[in-house]
């Protein structure tokens, strides 16, 4: 896995496309083989999984600016007030943005684009693309032969996505400190400039909105980490930032993390697990703290627990702050999406910090100034 092999890969893949416009891709590229290959823990199917998604990765940047230069007017369309789903990992943004996604008026980010940007969907067939109905297949392989990793958390191809794989098409996505052993990316990604990134993903969801428009609203937790970029970006966006213990957040996000791990690498490497994951949760809560100094106005508050005990109570308060008309069409989606996905439909998902060899104490210096802002943390274990 080279440099060379990746991108010469990417242009085959496009049939030939050229580079992406400007080099930002580069420095992640580099910085993550640079990694693999130090650290040298890489099955041989991890080697070739994540030749695999560097590749896709690439190309899908190339076909994005192939069709921003055949269509250079699509890049003055307005991205209007998006609205941004963040918060600490495990801590409700899946169940806020499938709600929200389940309201016709509103446009998610489904998984089956993330890499399929080029073409847009037509008009009207954002679920019966032969794309998405290729990636329902996929979810059938899934659910079939990693039920575990289902009960942990699962996206339908039909349904919202988070956006780390727009950040991933600039090589600056978090995503990839958690699927690898990556000690010098991760330190990287949490302080790089992310302006070409947020641009790149800015002009996916112009293309996007070409065949299928709708109101924004876009999920990814790490956007925490790099809220100031959403606003420079985006600086009419709202922010729905969504609270839960961050002990039992932090268990339930090792798990997760962890799970697939073992795929990839030879083992799931305790050590960087304990030394890169707890600064990164802790900036998903340290820095929108900070930037709610400014721009509170544009943030509302989601408390798990509130969202679980009642959601549709819950989302008709996050309407009304959004200064959205709560529809029929609306309250019958979301009805809807809870009776056909229970909690817990995929089956139960245990965790906890012993798993880890961790406690609460050992965590609580990374979310000390963020629990006197936002008291949720409970007394039970987790």
């Amino acid at each position: 896995m080279t440099f060379d092999e990746i991108v010469d890969a990417a242009r085959a893949k496009t049939g030939g496309l050229p580079d992406p416009d400007i080099s930002s891709w580069q420095e992640g590229l580099e910085m993550l083989l640079y990694d693999h290959a130090k650290q040298n823990l890489l099955t041989e199917w991890g080697k070739q999984s994540m030749t695999n998604r560097y590749v896709m990765a690439l190309a899908s940047r190339m076909q994005v600016d192939e069709f921003m230069r055949r269509n250079p007017h699509v890049v003055d369309a307005p991205i209007e007030r998006p609205v941004f789903i963040l918060g600490l990992v495990r801590t409700g943004t899946t169940l806020t943005s499938h709600l929200m996604g389940a309201d016709p008026a509103n446009r998610s980010l489904l998984r089956w684009e993330a890499y399929n940007v080029v073409p847009p969907a037509a008009p009207g067939a954002l679920k019966t693309d032969p794309r998405c109905v290729a990636e329902r297949k996929v979810d059938e392989e899934v659910l079939k032969h990693n039920p575990k990793g289902a009960a942990m958390h699962f996206e339908p191809a039909d349904g919202p996505t988070e956006c780390v794989n727009m950040l991933a098409q600039d090589f600056r996505s978090m995503m990839f400190t958690a699927m690898t052993s990556v000690p010098t990316y991760a330190d990287w990604v949490l302080f790089c400039d992310q302006s070409t990134s947020y641009a790149h993903r800015k002009r996916v969801f112009q293309i996007l909105q070409t065949t299928n428009k709708g109101r924004w609203v876009l999920k990814m937790p790490s956007d925490s980490v790099f809220i100031p970029w959403i606003f420079k970006t985006f600086p009419d966006a709202r922010v729905i930032w969504t609270h839960r213990d961050p002990f039992a957040a932090c268990a339930s996000s090792f798990s997760m993390r962890s799970h697939s791990r073992p795929i990839f690498q030879k083992d799931v490497d305790l050590p960087y697990m304990r030394c890169k994951w707890p600064v990164q949760l802790g900036l998903h809560c340290r820095r929108p703290m900070e930037l709610a100094r400014e721009r509170g106005d544009a943030m509302y508050n989601l408390y798990y627990d509130d969202l679980v005990a009642d959601p549709l109570a819950a989302l008709k308060k996050v309407y009304a702050w959004l200064d959205w008309d709560w529809s029929a069409d609306a309250e019958q989606g979301m009805q809807g999406w809870l009776a056909e996905n229970p909690q817990g439909r995929f089956g139960k998902h245990s965790y906890s910090l012993a798993e880890w060899g961790m406690t609460r104490r050992d965590l609580e210096p990374y979310f000390a100034d963020y629990l006197k802002v936002h008291p949720v943390a409970t007394s039970r274990e987790a």
